[in-house]
């Protein structure tokens, strides 16, 4: 586990935490889990945001609490227990439908407008949270916070002030979907490399200042989530 640096709802955090040591078979189901100090120390967040993480894993069925002896996953297939999380900290799907087209009208233009407005700053910085977000994907670490960076720095990068703007409204309802369909492609292998090649496809059209192919592989991105995940 390594710290927590995003600020809202930190339990979905820590419960991301978990789901990706289960994802990466480090914990397996019968398993105790660390103490909630352990926790709390190991992802630097207060143990009451621990104990409001393990409450909701409680009440979803994904752990036991004996008291006196500790948490322990509950005796389940490891991806039972990962839909039932996926399934604990899902919003409305219809509202993930309406996210997507929101994201593609503007995404899209972002990713346009970056390639032909990038500045050599931006382009270091893009490069950067690329190369970021394939290590943590190759690594099999559920990367949200890579992805979020890596979406962001192509918005950063497009130079339009009212864009960044109305991104920044939304900017919670952004980082919940792709913690959601992060953890969604978890479930299914196969898909990351799906995912990956996506990234790549927008990544270097906007390096090679390439705007008809970056909007382009940017909407089918997004479309492509919408299609997988039946977000309708």
């Amino acid at each position: 586990m390594k710290p927590i640096k995003k600020k809202n709802r930190l339990y979905h955090e820590v419960v991301n935490e978990i789901f990706s040591s289960i994802s990466k078979e480090n914990l397996k189901p019968g398993d105790k889990l660390p103490s909630e100090r352990t926790i709390a120390d190991s992802l630097e967040v207060s143990r009451t945001t621990v104990k409001e993480a393990i409450s909701v894993l409680e009440a979803n069925g994904i752990v036991s609490i004996k008291p006196g002896v500790g948490v322990f996953l509950v005796n389940q297939t490891k991806k039972v227990i990962q839909q039932e999380m996926v399934d604990a900290l899902s919003p409305e799907r219809h509202n993930l439908s309406e996210l997507i087209e929101l994201r593609q009208a503007i995404e899209g233009d972002a990713a346009h407008y970056a390639a032909e407005r990038m500045t050599k700053v931006q382009r270091t910085e893009l490069k950067k949270r690329y190369q970021a977000l394939r290590e943590a994907e190759l690594n099999g670490e559920l990367a949200i916070e890579e992805d979020y960076a890596f979406h962001k720095a192509i918005l950063t990068a497009a130079n339009n002030t009212l864009m960044a703007d109305l991104m920044e409204v939304i900017s919670e309802k952004v980082y919940f979907f792709i913690r959601q369909n992060r953890m969604e492609t978890m479930l299914h292998p196969t898909e990351i490399r799906v995912v990956m090649d996506e990234h790549r496809l927008i990544y270097e059209a906007i390096m090679r200042k390439d705007a008809p192919s970056a909007k382009k592989a940017m909407w089918e991105h997004l479309h492509s989530i919408k299609v997988r995940h039946k977000y309708e």
